[in-house]
C-alpha cells in the first residue's frame, strides 16, 4: 500500500472517531444547556407570580389558573420549602401527541397566607431535536472531512513526489549500467539529504561492484594460467621413464591436487559471477532437447558404471533462462546423479512442463539433507569439491526456480519446479 494511501487511511480513522466524539459532547452540551434554560424560565417566571398574587388581592383566597401553565391552589398552612422539578409528557391537541413538559411545584407563603403553585413549562422535543442534530452535524462533519481528505491528499502528493520520484530511479538503476543517479531538487531538506546519500550510497556500490567484477575477471585468468601451466608439467613429469613408483605417485597426487584446485576456482569464479548478475541475458532454452545432448555426452560414464537411464523427457519445454547458466544447471544435476549412483544402479530424468525430476539410487547421504546445497558440503566422493549442488541452488535462485531435495524408497530426488511465467510449451517436439 502507498505511503499516501496509509496516512490518508489514517486521517480519515482519526477524522471519523474525532467527528462521533465531537457529535456525542456537542449534543450533550446542546441538551443541558436547553434544559438549564428552561429551568431558569421557570424559575423567573416562579418569582413574577409570587409579585402578581401579592400585588393582587383579588386573587388572593381563591384557586386560579394562568392559562395551562400556572396552577394556584390556597392551602391551610404552609409546610414545606422543598421545590419539586419533574418532567412528565401532555397531550398537545394542536401537535395530536404527548409532547414533554417540566413541572415545577412548590409551596410559597404570601401575605401571611400559604398556597401551592404549580408551574408547567414546555421541554424539549428530544428525538426531533436529537434527530436535526444528528443530521445536521453528520452534513457538516462529512463536508468537512472530505474536504480535508482532497487537500490532504492533493498536498501530500505534491510533498511526497520527490520521494516517488526517487523510488522509481532506484527501481531502474542497473549496476551493471554504470549508471549514475540524478535526483530532482526538493523544498524539503530530508529529502535532499536523502538523496545525497543514495547517490553516495549507489556509487560506491557501483564501484565496488566494478572494483569486485575486475578482480573476479583478473583472478579467472591469471590463476588458470599458472595451474594449467603447472598440470600440462607435471603430465609431462608422469610420462618420463626414470620415476620411481613413489615418485610417481607423488606426482599424481600433485595432479590430483592441481586439478582439484582447478575445479575449486572455476566454480567459485562462477558462483561470484552469478552473485554479480553477470548473466541476466535470458531466452527461452529447449530444456528437453539441452538434456537428450547432455545424456549423450555423458553417455560413457554411464555406460562405466551400467547405470540404467529411465527418461521421461518432453522435449516441447522450454525454460526462460540464460543458455550458459542452463548448461552448467542440467551439467551439474546429471554428474551429481552418476557419480554419486550405485554401480548398476537406476538413473532417473523427468521433465514436463512443470518440473524437472533427476534421481538416483545412491547411498543415503553422510550429512543432513538440509545441508546440501550448502558449498563445500559433499558425500563420500573424494574427488567431489563440494560446489556442484551449491552452484545449482544459486542458479534456480537467479533463475527464479524452486529446487527441492528428498531422499525416498532410497533414491535421491533433485525437484525443479518452474513458474508458469518462465515456461514454455511448443506444439511440435
Amino acid at each position: 500500500m502507498r505511503l499516501l494511501n496509509i496516512t490518508n487511511r489514517y486521517y480519515l480513522v482519526t477524522s471519523v472517531v474525532l467527528l462521533l466524539v465531537s457529535s456525542a459532547f456537542l449534543s450533550y452540551r446542546v441538551f443541558y444547556v436547553v434544559d438549564k434554560e428552561i429551568a431558569e424560565h421557570m424559575l423567573i417566571k416562579k418569582s413574577r407570580i409570587e409579585e402578581q398574587i401579592a400585588s393582587q388581592p383579588f386573587l388572593q383566597d381563591r384557586p386560579f389558573q394562568f392559562g395551562d401553565l400556572v396552577e394556584v391552589t390556597p392551602i391551610e398552612r404552609f409546610t414545606s420549602f422543598r421545590v419539586y422539578l419533574k418532567d412528565t409528557a401532555l397531550y398537545d391537541a394542536y401537535e395530536e401527541d404527548l409532547v414533554p413538559f417540566r413541572v415545577l411545584s412548590y409551596e410559597q407563603q404570601i401575605n401571611k397566607k400559604a398556597y401551592r403553585i404549580r408551574i408547567w413549562d414546555r421541554g424539549t422535543q428530544n428525538k426531533e431535536l436529537w434527530r436535526g442534530m444528528v443530521y445536521t452535524i453528520l452534513l457538516v462533519g462529512i463536508d468537512i472531512v472530505a474536504l480535508f481528505y482532497f487537500l490532504n491528499r492533493f498536498f501530500s502528493t505534491r510533498i511526497w513526489r520527490p520521494l516517488y520520484q526517487a523510488i522509481a530511479m532506484l527501481q531502474r538503476f542497473d549496476v551493471q549500467r554504470n549508471s549514475k543517479l540524478r535526483f530532482l531538487f526538493s523544498n524539503v531538506d530530508e529529502f535532499n539529504t536523502l538523496n545525497n546519500e543514495l547517490i553516495r550510497l549507489t556509487d560506491k556500490v557501483t564501484r565496488d561492484y566494478r572494483n569486485l567484477r575486475e578482480f573476479t575477471e583478473n583472478m579467472s585468468h591469471e590463476t588458470q594460467t599458472p595451474l594449467a601451466i603447472i598440470r600440462s608439467k607435471l603430465e609431462i613429469i608422469m610420462q618420463s621413464d626414470n620415476l620411481t613408483p613413489e615418485q610417481m605417485n607423488q606426482v599424481r597426487s600433485a595432479l590430483d591436487s592441481v586439478n582439484r584446485l582447478s575445479k575449486m576456482n572455476r566454480g567459485l569464479i562462477l558462483l561470484t559471477r552469478i552473485e554479480n548478475e553477470q548473466y541476466a541475458e535470458e531466452q527461452h532454452v529447449p530444456l528437453g532437447k539441452l538434456i537428450r545432448k547432455q545424456l549423450g555426452d555423458l553417455d560413457m560414464f554411464i555406460e562405466s558404471r551400467e547405470l540404467k537411464v529411465r527418461d521421461e523427457i518432453d522435449e516441447r519445454v522450454f525454460l526462460l533462462m540464460n543458455p550458459y547458466l542452463a548448461d552448467i544447471l542440467i551439467t551439474n544435476l546429471l554428474s551429481n546423479a552418476i557419480k554419486y549412483n550405485k554401480e548398476g544402479g537406476e538413473l532417473l530424468v523427468r521433465l514436463t512442463a512443470s518440473e524437472l525430476v533427476v534421481g538416483n539410487s545412491g547411498d543415503p547421504l553422510p550429512i543432513p539433507g538440509s545441508q546440501i546445497f550448502e558449498r563445500f558440503k559433499k558425500g563420500n566422493q573424494a574427488d567431489s569439491v563440494g560446489l556442484g549442488l551449491a552452484i545449482v541452488k544459486r542458479i534456480c535462485d537467479h533463475s527464479e526456480l524452486e529446487v527441492h531435495y528428498d531422499y525416498l524408497d532410497d533414491r535421491h530426488l533433485f525437484i525443479l519446479r518452474f513458474s508458469a511465467e518462465r515456461v514454455f510449451q511448443s506444439d511440435r517436439a
